[in-house]
């Protein structure tokens, strides 16, 4: 990781959980241009029982990204 002006920038595909801040406001993310900006992204929970394991989010353009969750021991 480095330090950029007070803000962490993490350079590996797993964020370390002490990065990651929760927060009750909705976050919005927008493509620009085209008639997918105006649509809202799909998002599916992956669960094994009463344990989330992944959110998977498909932007009306199609580009799917999928989040792992691992829980501490």
């Amino acid at each position: 990781m480095e330090r950029d002006g007070g803000e962490v920038a993490v350079t590996r595909a797993v964020v370390p959980g002490r990065c990651v801040r929760l927060s009750g406001e909705a976050a919005r993310v927008l493509v620009p241009g085209g008639h997918a900006a105006c649509a809202e992204p799909r998002v599916e929970v992956l669960r094994e029982g009463d344990v989330i394991r992944a959110i998977d989010v498909t932007c009306p353009c199609g580009q799917r990204i999928r989040l792992r969750c691992e829980y501490g021991q």
